[in-house]
């Protein structure tokens, strides 16, 4: 049966993999970008988001919050469109979600760089951007974008709950280093020697179509048993750090 589905970031690299992937098995998608999409909305903006909820009308089926920034942008910016957008946008679509319903956000294995506690996590997500943005622990853009993630992860779980009564499951995906036109500014924020060891340890970076396979899981009715979760879709990157592998070691 075809699904109605938005898909936020959909002009590029995941969220375009991702639309792909969806309009190839049957599936309605609404593309929402900066530009070359069916929603045109700048996700710093919370008037065009706002907008662009109101723009869609009839039933959804699912929600993709693919779309984010780098650390090599601004940390207002970071905040805006990691954090505080994926929020908004989930909130004002609710009224149009079906029961059965699933929302899932893309955050980042980065996330667990994030040091703050389930009381300060909430008590930051209540800030505006340039709050967030002004806090002590902020100090550049890689920090930000770390800081961005953990707080979305952690509205993940909020969701999950306020969504529960309705049956809409809300999950995240977080990828490790993966092949898309902004992992150049990774390489500049996070360092390219530690892109490259990454890429040695699992043996390559990711392809935007494999973390959207996860996310089309997420979506469909075979993940209906998990909610509140976050995927981690890194090569095992993380798994062989912990286990004490080196790039010297026979896989």
């Amino acid at each position: 049966m075809s699904r109605r589905i938005l898909v936020t970031g959909s002009a590029s690299g995941i969220g375009a993999a991702l639309a792909e992937q969806l309009r190839a098995s049957g599936d309605q998608v609404i593309g929402l970008d900066r530009h070359d999409a069916d929603i045109v909305c700048n996700l710093t903006d919370p008037a065009q988001i706002d907008a662009a909820a109101a723009s869609i009308a009839g039933e959804l089926d699912g929600v993709a919050l693919v779309a984010g920034v780098p650390g090599t942008a601004d940390p207002e910016t970071i905040f805006a469109v990691n954090t505080i957008a994926p929020q908004r946008l989930a909130e004002g679509l609710a009224p149009q979600m079906r029961e059965g319903a699933a929302i899932v956000a893309v955050s980042s294995v980065t996330a667990g760089r994030c040091p703050l506690d389930v009381q300060a996590c909430d008590a930051w997500l209540a800030m505006t951007p340039k709050q967030l943005a002004n806090q002590s622990e902020i100090v550049d853009g890689k920090t930000a974008y770390e800081y961005s993630k953990g707080l979305l992860n952690r509205w993940v779980q909020t969701a999950a709950l306020r969504f529960h009564p309705r049956n809409i499951r809300v999950n995240s995906v977080s990828p490790g280093a993966i092949e898309t036109p902004i992992l150049r500014d990774f390489e500049v924020s996070i360092g390219e020697e530690h892109l490259a060891k990454a890429e040695q340890m699992t043996g390559r970076h990711g392809r935007p179509e494999e973390i959207a396979s996860v996310i089309r899981f997420l979506l469909g009715p075979d993940a209906g048993w998990i909610n509140g979760a976050d995927i981690k879709v890194d090569g095992g990157l993380h798994a062989l750090r912990a286990a004490g592998k080196t790039v010297e070691e026979p896989a």
